[in-house]
């Protein structure tokens, strides 16, 4: 049996995000006739282990690779302490895993998560087949909309600063983008990047993917009423922009029965009483906060249409849950989820300033609403999409189309494919 070693920073089982990337990618690789071993952070260990006894996984192996105390405590300072704490983690787990090389001789090492070009791996240093990805971070969010990110665009700005530092001078991913068998880039603005490092030949897209528990496994069947229910999911973060998506809503015709429902929590929910006083919108708002994986979902299913505005994004997991619920989208023609959407599941209003943005938003909304028709059929088309993206897809093809060749082993039969 094949030896696969998989880096995932982030792994938590039946997560999305990150943390479901680390635990798909590891689980899935290893149901596929390979040996797994997954370095991870212990922060994920008791869902990890819980998962385990609930549902043996008898090749797959996980090892938790820990930092010094004062390490850890760096990932909580900011910006830079992130970094910081990621790269040092990073150093820690090649030590590992050059141990584990010795003893199991890997055939194939695979870099899942962080999804960060710049942020880098070093597992290129085992000289073993490699590849590096999918990672994003090729994004940057339009100057012409700081304005959506109140005191935080100077930390933006910095973000983005860094990052190009990054590209040249951490070697993790400067030297995982050249020596990698296959770079995977999420999407078309890492790709770009990816290339500006020199980098053109056996570069693919290749977008994350939703949970099959997660999913519903038949499309939603909504029944015509008068409100149009709007839902907006995710961390309030400056990033994602939810005063945009408000100022769009608040420009929607009186005339337009409508209501948006907000879920998540974050360090922009001190601007809430700002933007519904601003926006005149506390008729047409309710705020739930944060809630947990489980109660996500009865909000996608009574919601008519899935909001998203986010400014910068390699791929929003949200987006792909909500049209997993049959929800067609309203969102911005920016980044990541200007892929994942197109004109038959959904409206991408173009992001020039602000007032024409909102404005774009009000319209798309506004349409939603008169045409339920071809708004129902966005959520069908949505739900389609959804499930050719599920996890185990996802694996199966890149197991199919990259493992294998590395591996010189023979494609599998369609069938084997499908079932996957």
């Amino acid at each position: 049996m094949k030896k696969v070693l998989i880096s995932a920073y982030a792994c938590v089982p039946d997560k999305g995000s990150e943390e479901g990337n680390g635990w798909y990618y590891s689980s899935l690789v290893s149901q596929q006739g390979y040996e797994v071993w997954c370095l991870t952070r212990n922060l994920g260990q008791a869902a990890i282990e819980q998962k385990l006894r609930d549902v043996p996984h008898p090749n797959l192996h996980f090892v938790y690779v820990t930092v010094p105390a004062w390490v850890d405590k760096a990932y909580h300072r900011g910006l830079f302490g992130m970094y910081f704490h990621y790269i040092y983690w990073q150093w820690a787990l090649l030590q590992t895993a050059l141990k584990l090389d010795k003893i199991h001789k890997f055939d194939l090492v695979h870099h899942v998560s962080y999804t960060s070009l710049q942020l880098g791996s070093f597992l290129y240093r085992l000289k073993r087949p490699f590849i590096y990805g999918p990672v994003g971070g090729g994004q940057e969010a339009p100057h012409a909309m700081r304005q959506y990110f109140k005191g935080h665009w100077r930390r933006e700005r910095m973000r983005a600063f860094v990052s190009k530092l990054m590209l040249r001078f951490n070697p993790g991913c400067y030297q995982s983008v050249r020596k990698a068998s296959y770079v995977l880039a999420w999407n078309e603005d890492t790709r770009l990047m990816i290339n500006s490092l020199g980098r053109t030949e056996a570069v693919d897209k290749v977008f994350g993917g939703v949970g099959q528990r997660f999913i519903p496994a038949e499309p939603i069947q909504r029944e015509p009423h008068r409100t149009l229910e709007l839902v907006w999911v995710g961390r309030l973060m400056p990033r994602k922009a939810l005063e945009l998506s408000l100022q769009g809503l608040g420009q929607v015709a009186a005339s337009v029965p409508v209501h948006l429902t907000i879920v998540g929590d974050g360090e922009m929910a001190e601007y809430m009483p700002e933007y519904l006083e601003k926006y005149q919108l506390h008729n047409r708002v309710t705020w739930v906060g944060k809630v947990n994986y489980e109660q996500v979902k009865e909000y996608y299913r009574q919601a008519d249409v899935f909001l998203l505005t986010s400014l910068r994004d390699t791929g929003p997991a949200q987006l792909m849950e909500a049209m997993g619920y049959s929800l067609p989208v309203v969102t911005l023609d920016l980044h990541g989820q200007a892929e994942l959407v197109d004109d038959t599941t959904g409206i991408r209003v173009p992001v020039t300033e602000p007032t024409a943005t909102a404005a774009g938003l009000a319209r798309a909304i506004e349409w939603m609403h008169y045409h339920e028709a071809e708004r129902l059929e966005m959520g069908k088309n949505a739900f389609d999409f959804a499930q050719r993206q599920r996890w185990e897809h996802k694996v199966g093809h890149l197991v199919q189309k990259y493992y294998r060749p590395l591996l010189k082993q023979p494609a599998m039969s369609r069938e084997l494919v499908a079932a996957d």
